[in-house]
């Protein structure tokens, strides 16, 4: 027996005697679930966004549709489900921004927007002047950068820099009441008078209705959605299968509702001056409250999924952090793809649009998301180098001793 083993028999022995047990030792930590939902509904709303322009760039609202055209409800629902895009965004904005207050150092997060958009903006105006050949004066590039139109898809950028200077007194206003019934009634009254007022009325006559809210607040919508955010942060739903089922029926009747009131309007003999082109007499905006369900159901089924794998956690959060650079530089994509896809699939002998355009539609829409993403990421990434290196130098030169002045020569 080697002496080490008698050491520890001796040991043991010696704490029997004593009456002392080991303590056992403690099972590690289960690792801490990862709520992965919100990356889910940001990648989702990107992949939203490249559908929603699929709409726009393959001549679907060119498209003439008659009664009996039924193979158009599905085309008109995938429209409505992918114009959920942007409220999503919202949504989420008010879900992770919710307990954020006033600090000179709160308007730092600006910084990363800003930049990204000055750099994709420059990149889109390069390919319209050479791929499209769009000439540009130094007026005329300063005036697109002011108005958030150097990329193309800039108008959000426009949105998110005011709502995100007004987020720290919003958040006053829903963290400031007291009570949950409180803060559900700041909701409603928000939605009431921007979204539900926008496309609620009263009578089936298109030219004989009546708004059954004055809508002179209807440019309040983002509100909407971002204390929608807030509200499903501060008080989630239980997550049961009963909650989710309930939820996917609201979305599917939402879907359905508003699907068949576009196609009902679109065949209708009043829309026959638009060539019964797709047309909403009251849902055309994201301030509809059909849109305000739908992407309130969306978020409702997804935010709250968790993981504890490391490499999903690890691969969501690099995809979900390049949406906003997805999002705005996807327009580049656009614009290469659909030119081919259109002369791929050209319009009918009779000069009718070409339903096999919807058909193949997934081409383009996952040729465009894919190399957005691609290079979406890469640009987060070069932003993320840069800003790491500049925030290091200036702790650099802040903690830098100063250098001591040289001592004179001796002097006899």
């Amino acid at each position: 027996m080697s002496k080490k083993s008698s050491q520890r028999k001796a040991a043991a022995a010696a704490q029997a005697a004593s009456g002392q047990t080991q303590a056992p030792v403690k099972p590690a930590a289960p690792a801490k679930p990862y709520f992965a939902g919100i990356d889910i509904v940001k990648i989702l709303a990107a992949f939203f966004v490249v559908g929603i322009h699929t709409f726009l760039y393959n001549g679907f609202y060119s498209a003439e549709i008659r009664d009996g055209d039924t193979k158009y409800l599905v085309p008109i629902a995938m429209r409505w489900i992918t114009y959920t895009c942007v409220p999503l965004f919202m949504i989420t904005t008010g879900y992770l921004m919710k307990n954020k207050k006033f600090s000179p150092s709160y308007y730092k997060g600006l910084i990363r927007i800003i930049v990204i958009y000055l750099f994709i903006g420059i990149l889109c105006l390069r390919v319209n002047h050479v791929v499209f050949h769009t000439e540009y004066t130094k007026w005329m590039i300063f005036k697109k950068y002011m108005e958030f139109n150097a990329a193309d898809y800039g108008w959000y950028v426009n949105y998110y820099i005011a709502l995100f200077c007004m987020i720290p007194f919003l958040n006053l206003a829903f963290n400031g009441l007291e009570t949950r019934n409180q803060r559900l009634i700041l909701l409603i009254t928000i939605s009431a008078f921007s979204v539900f007022a926008r496309s609620m009325f009263l009578g089936f006559e298109k030219d004989n209705q009546a708004k059954l809210f004055p809508d002179y607040l209807n440019g309040m919508w983002p509100l909407a959605y971002y204390y929608a955010g807030a509200y499903i942060r501060e008080y989630p739903p239980k997550r049961c299968f009963r909650n989710k089922l309930l939820i996917l029926t609201v979305f599917a009747a939402a879907v359905a509702f508003i699907t068949e009131s576009s196609y009902k309007h679109t065949i209708a003999d009043t829309n026959e001056s638009n060539f019964y082109h797709f047309t909403s007499w009251h849902f055309n905006d994201y301030s509809t409250y059909p849109v305000f369900i739908m992407a309130i159901c969306i978020f409702l089924l997804l935010f709250d999924i968790t993981t504890s794998n490391k490499r999903v956690k690890f691969v969501l959060q690099q995809l979900s952090g390049a949406t906003f650079a997805t999002y705005l530089i996807s327009y580049i994509f656009d614009r290469k793809v659909y030119g081919l896809f259109g002369g791929k699939y050209p319009p009918n002998p009779d000069g009718s649009w070409n339903f096999d355009r919807w058909t193949h539609v997934y081409k383009p829409w996952l040729y465009v998301f894919l190399h957005a993403l691609f290079w979406g990421m890469l640009i987060t990434y070069a932003y993320k180098i840069i800003a790491s290196l500049c925030a290091k130098g200036v702790e650099y030169l802040r903690t830098k001793p100063e250098k001591l002045p040289k001592k004179g020569k001796k002097t006899a």
